[in-house]
């Protein structure tokens, strides 16, 4: 293999062990675990709805993973699930007050830091550093998968 090819293998995994560093310090500095700073972000990030599934194939956590941080939120009062009209058992997750207080109180602030840090990025760097991942990612997949959707 090429070394600046290994090099550019070794920064992409480098950097992204870091950013994850950074949201398991920002998730401990808040108390609460990295999985539910992911679920949080969509929750409160978003107008749109989620199921338990919809949070799983987003958030790559295993869905047993995302109904034990789910059933967890429920006993917190937090959210609450759903039934979801026209559908056999699908439940929306939905912010109660509480938890809609609890995440503007506690995780909010992580979300802001995200967007003050990409304040300075410049546009064209953004798209050219996603347009890569994403062919990284798609040529990766394929690679351990044999297919290059998900």
């Amino acid at each position: 293999m090429d070394r600046n090819t290994q090099r550019g293998i070794d920064a992409i995994t480098q950097r992204t062990k870091e950013i994850n560093s950074l949201y398991h310090t920002a998730a401990a500095k808040s108390g609460i675990p990295d999985g539910e700073v992911a679920i949080w972000s969509l929750l409160l990030g978003s107008e749109r709805e989620y199921s338990q599934q919809d949070l799983s194939e987003l958030l790559f956590l295993s869905k047993q993973t995302v109904n034990t941080i789910i059933s967890k939120l429920v006993r917190k009062g937090f959210v609450v699930l759903e039934h979801c009209p026209g559908s056999r058992n699908r439940k929306v997750v939905r912010l109660t007050d509480a938890g809609s207080a609890f995440g503007l109180e506690h995780v909010m602030w992580i979300f802001a830091a995200e967007q003050r840090a990409m304040e300075d990025a410049d546009l064209q760097e953004l798209q050219a550093c996603l347009s890569m991942l994403d062919k990284f990612i798609l040529k990766f997949r394929k690679e351990i998968t044999g297919k290059a959707e998900l």
